[in-house]
């Protein structure tokens, strides 16, 4: 019955005007499934197949094929599955039984793995026996510390933490407000953040990844001018995004904060900018003008799935939570992290994962919309033969 409800809702909204901006939603979803299209073709998978089949199954696991899972599922893009989530959990596994876990320094890893388990449906706290919140976040003290690599595994465990407002244990080694501290005090004196915090070299994509991992406490005292700060970085150094994946994730960052790039003139030209990286392929380059390449695509997916989340009302790319986005309401740090605090199991999957429309061909759209047509014609005309015969009875 929701999956229906749903249908009804998504085939509903196809019907409604588009906003005017620079990128239309119909413009955002078209690259997005340009790039699902190139993907395809570059890994041998037939049209009628899942994205997430494959040579792109096999690889289940690695950097490049999770990204592109995540951005594939939350652009509700794709829903099947099952084949990447088989050849997934055995390369977790297999990580686990030969090395021990997924890697000796990158705490990122367990971060990307806890994304991709709620996007395939599973539980991180418990892929059978295996907590990758636990490896990746909670037991992560003197010995295996978050910031090993940089700030960034400080960055990733809280959006990894945040994406189902997971539930910390009384035992482990770390809170959340020691993550977000940790990452509000590494701030450099230009509004940005760097690898190495407080070093003073702030990096445009360092800093978009922290704005995605702070956007849920933006509202709170201690944060308030943290992000703007940042937001204001990135604004000045736009002439310095040079890369797909930079675009990409400043753009996911501004939708993560609510901040609509083609209604902001600090970023008005950022979409287009974006485009600039498209190729006649479908897929997204590096550097202009150079062939595609599956992280520059994946992160341009995101980035695409970002903006329809943020226009839809949805929640942001990594919020996994159920329901519509939560507006974001004045409070302090406190407060907010100890509202997160909520889920020890996974949630109903049915509702982290709501049908799309998306998921038919262009022939079922069609279907749908007159279907739904059709409902309104007879509604319209029994209301008018009820009225008839009313009026007929006096």
């Amino acid at each position: 019955m929701k999956k229906a409800i749903a249908l009804f809702i998504s085939a509903g909204m196809l019907l409604s005007p588009v906003s005017a901006s620079a990128l239309s939603a119909e413009q955002a979803e078209g690259y997005a499934e340009g790039i699902v299209s190139f993907e395809k073709n570059k890994n041998h998978i037939s049209d009628s197949d899942s994205l997430l089949s494959g040579d792109i199954a096999e690889r289940a696991g690695n950097d490049n094929a999770d990204w592109l899972a995540i951005g594939a599922v939350r652009a509700g893009l794709e829903d099947r599955t099952g084949e990447y989530y088989t050849h997934w959990k055995k390369n977790i596994n297999d990580k686990y039984t030969h090395d021990g876990g997924l890697d000796r320094d990158k705490a990122t890893e367990w971060h990307r793995a806890v994304l991709t388990a709620q996007c395939l449906g599973a539980d991180p706290a418990n892929l059978s026996g295996i907590d990758l919140l636990n490896d990746g976040v909670y037991s992560r003290g003197d010995d295996k510390p978050l910031g090993k690599q940089g700030l960034n595994g400080w960055v990733w465990a809280l959006i990894a933490v945040d994406s189902c407002d997971w539930k910390f244990p009384d035992n482990a080694k770390v809170t959340r407000l020691d993550l977000i501290n940790t990452i509000l005090y590494s701030q450099n004196a230009d509004g940005g953040f760097s690898i190495a915090p407080t070093d003073g070299r702030s990096d445009p994509d360092i800093t978009a990844m922290t704005l995605q991992a702070l956007a849920p406490y933006r509202g709170c005292q201690e944060a308030k001018e943290v992000t703007t700060a940042a937001v204001d970085y990135l604004a000045v150094k736009q002439s310095d995004f040079d890369s797909c994946e930079t675009v990409s994730q400043v753009i996911c960052a501004l939708c993560c904060l609510g901040i609509d790039p083609d209604e902001d003139a600090r970023f008005s030209t950022l979409t287009d900018e974006l485009i600039s990286y498209a190729n006649d392929d479908g897929g997204f380059a590096h550097t202009k003008d150079g062939l595609s390449n599956e992280m520059a695509s994946a992160q341009a997916l995101i980035a695409f799935c970002s903006i329809e989340r943020l226009r839809s009302g949805e929640r942001q790319v990594y919020d996994m939570n159920a329901g519509m986005a939560e507006p974001v309401t004045e409070t302090v740090l406190i407060t907010a992290a100890n509202r997160k605090e909520r889920n020890t199991t996974l949630p109903n999957t049915d509702e982290l994962r709501p049908w799309s429309v998306k998921h038919y061909d262009k022939e079922t759209k069609i279907a749908i919309v007159a279907m739904i047509l059709a409902i309104g014609v007879v509604t319209v005309a029994a209301g008018i033969f009820l009225r008839n015969r009313k009026e007929r009875s006096k």
